[in-house]
């Protein structure tokens, strides 16, 4: 009996995710998509007309990570020749700004979806995955490159994504023996085909309650500035924008390669040119020159 390779996949309403899964999903893995909008939306449909298994997953509830788990564990049950082979650990949240005007509600939300998050469902199928350890099981996590050099304006995402970053360097430390490899894939940037800064404007009065009087005098021209900005970077993304094949392909190496690597990074020319220049040790007022040409930000007074 063919064995069929079974992969979870969080975080798929749009953009990577969906883009990840629908792609596991024609190459004939039984892909189970975790939904955070649920399974009746577009992006829902155009994963079950692939043959995948849209399911609603928020990873910052324990009870929505039990049932998405549960249901994971009925379509191994149910078919006996169905292994878990991936979790993929794609949900995450970015809000853009300077740490002061971000809320304690704006932060945590990121530090609990971007890292928690990830540890949760990663708690929920580590016995599943270690009983598996034969067909060389896998866990994915999703990072940025911004877990590996912070940005002015991405504080508290940086900081999520570098403790994802270092959590799955010592996962795989510990259960590289156990057959279970552990992954960290950074996709480079593609904001203009995602949703990620969807709750961009929606935090903008959050913010603004938030202040005092005298930080809203300084700051509200800039965050609306900032805000308008990061708005109409991604104002015409879809669920289905993310057409990017270099970085669909080279996580397909992740997801498939027998012996996968700790680190699968995706990078634009750019993104190589202006990182490298980052790790040397320039001037800091070169190093603040550089990070204003790459981020291309509106000017914050």
């Amino acid at each position: 009996m063919a064995l069929a390779r079974v992969v979870a996949i969080t975080g798929c309403d749009s953009g990577l995710g969906w883009a990840i899964a629908a792609r596991s999903a024609r190459e004939g893995l039984v892909t189970v998509a975790g939904m955070y909008k649920g399974t009746e939306t577009e992006a829902a449909e155009s994963l079950r007309r692939l043959c995948a298994h849209p399911y609603p997953l928020d990873v910052t509830n324990p009870q929505s990570i039990t049932g998405f788990r549960d249901y994971v564990n009925c379509l191994l049950k149910d078919n006996p020749n169905y292994r878990l082979h991936a979790v993929v650990n794609n949900a995450g949240v970015m809000t853009i700004g300077n740490f002061e005007w971000q809320t304690t509600k704006i932060v945590r939300n990121m530090i609990e979806v971007n890292l928690l998050g990830a540890m949760n469902v990663v708690s929920a199928f580590l016995p599943d995955l270690k009983k598996n350890a034969e067909n060389k099981p896998r866990v994915i996590n999703v990072a940025s490159h911004c877990g590996l050099q912070p940005l002015p304006g991405f504080g508290a995402y940086s900081a999520s994504k570098a403790g994802l970053l270092a959590w799955t360097r010592a996962l795989r430390l510990e259960h590289r023996a156990h057959g279970l490899s552990v992954v960290a894939f950074v996709p480079g940037g593609f904001i203009a085909s995602s949703n990620i800064l969807s709750n961009q404007g929606k935090y903008e009065e959050d913010e603004m309650n938030d202040l005092s009087d005298e930080q809203i005098s300084l700051h509200r021209e800039n965050i609306t500035k900032l805000n308008r900005y990061l708005q109409g970077a991604a104002q015409n993304a879809t669920f289905d924008s993310m057409r990017d094949e270099n970085i669909i392909e080279t996580f397909m190496q992740a997801l498939t390669e027998d012996n996968p690597k700790k680190l699968y990074k995706v990078e634009s020319w750019r993104y190589m040119f202006y990182y490298n220049l980052f790790k040397l040790p320039l001037p800091e007022f070169i190093y603040d020159w550089l990070i204003k040409k790459f981020l291309r930000f509106p000017k914050i007074e």
